[in-house]
């Protein structure tokens, strides 16, 4: 029996251990749990006006970047369309520019022609009788070969048809020393001069050869009428002679420099 009471003792005592222990345990969570608990609310409502600050300030930053992607997209529209209206501008100004241009060659082309049948009518009272108008100069393939344009003009109140011959000189320097080219020097296969014969007016066409070491510098035209003893002469500056733009093919034979046509008024048939 003595036995037995101290067994029971002995296992009474270890279950109230082990009922102390669990109660210890159970304890130490409820602990942990309120001090978790107390972190989290102390979290919460230190942090948590922050945190809403945060959210209301990324929502305002996002309408700001949508309000900022749209105003890039306008300005995107607005340059294309400010581009546009550039090129449309810049469009319109070179038609009005080449208008322009088209105007005042058309007006250069009228006054040079009021010009010539003022000098034909001779409306300035000299009377002005057989006359070099005007002399043109084109470029060809050959940078020595030049054709040129001989406008020849007699006022309409001399009735009678003229004639006679043209000479060509061309002066300039060879060497830096001054020179004359008579027109044995500048024609080929020994090519007789122009002759012309109208009554009002009349262009003549021909080639001139220029010597490679030559420099020109002025063209004299002088006309020797058969009717008059007295001689027309006219100098021209070489550089002003120069069409710009302007190209004429070779004559037949290279170096040609005969006379190539001639457009005559129809009044000087008799």
């Amino acid at each position: 029996m003595a036995v037995t009471g101290h067994y029971c003792r002995r296992l009474m005592n270890t279950e109230l251990k082990a009922r102390t222990s669990l109660w210890k345990i159970l304890f130490r969570v409820l602990l942990a749990l309120a001090v978790m608990y107390a972190v989290h609310v102390i979290t919460v409502l230190w942090a948590e006006p922050e945190f809403e600050s945060k959210k209301v300030r990324i929502r305002a930053l996002r309408a700001e970047i949508k309000e900022l992607g749209q105003r890039v997209e306008s300005s995107r529209v607005r340059q294309k369309m400010a581009e546009r209206q550039v090129d449309v501008l810049r469009h319109a100004n070179i038609l009005l520019r080449q208008e322009e241009s088209s105007r005042q060659a058309e007006m250069q082309r009228l006054q040079g022609e009021i010009t010539f049948y003022q000098r034909l009518a001779d409306t300035s009272g000299s009377q002005e009788g057989l006359a070099v108008y005007e002399l043109e100069l084109q470029t060809t393939a050959s940078g020595q070969v030049y054709r040129y344009v001989l406008t020849l003009t007699q006022n309409l109140r001399r009735s009678a048809i003229i004639s006679g011959t043209v000479g060509i000189e061309l002066e300039g320097t060879r060497g830096n020393q001054p020179l004359t080219l008579k027109w044995k020097d500048i024609s080929t296969n020994n090519t007789a001069r122009p002759e012309f014969r109208f009554k009002y007016f009349q262009q003549l066409a021909g080639y001139l050869a220029v010597p490679e070491d030559f420099q020109p510098e002025r063209v004299r035209v002088t006309l020797n009428a058969k009717s008059s003893s007295k001689t027309v002469n006219r100098d021209f500056a070489w550089a002003d002679l120069m069409q710009p733009g302007v190209s004429a093919p070779l004559p037949v034979t290279a170096g040609e420099s005969a006379l190539e046509g001639e457009v005559t008024d129809s009044a000087d048939r008799p």
